[in-house]
């Protein structure tokens, strides 16, 4: 696992509620992937930086347990951490609280592709960032 995590706040808009006034399932993964741009950008390894290296990050799998129901006008916390499968696939994992109380757990998993085929190994600006102790750079 990465020492680095973060926490992004996010204010449940009236949008991302469906017919019984609680958030629609399908928002979270939007919500995940704020988290992880977030904590990406916050510790100077953005997304956006990595693609401009010609990298990208395509998801494989997304998973979610839902517990307990966000409704409009909560401050959702979604916390995000990342850690490595292999050499390839790395997993940020995502909770999601309402007032230090669990509500959603989840996961993705991705990759990386250099000019969209798959990489041998990660890019150095990633795992400088998140892996120090597995890279030399």
């Amino acid at each position: 696992m990465s020492p680095l995590q973060h926490t992004a706040v996010i204010e449940v808009r009236y949008a991302e509620t469906d017919a019984m006034a609680i958030v629609h399932h399908a928002v979270y993964a939007i919500w995940f992937e704020q988290a992880r741009t977030e904590l990406m950008r916050t510790h100077g390894a953005s997304f956006a930086d990595i693609e401009n290296e010609g990298y990208h990050s395509p998801l494989l799998h997304l998973e979610s347990d839902y517990f307990k129901p966000c409704r409009y006008g909560d401050f959702a916390e979604v916390h995000v951490s990342l850690g490595r499968i292999d050499r390839l696939r790395f997993r940020f994992f995502y909770e999601v609280s309402v007032k230090g109380e669990l509500h959603t757990k989840g996961s993705t998993t991705h990759i990386f592709t250099y000019k969209d085929k798959p990489c041998r190994e990660f890019p150095a600006t990633f795992m400088n960032v998140f892996f120090p102790e597995n890279h030399k750079a």
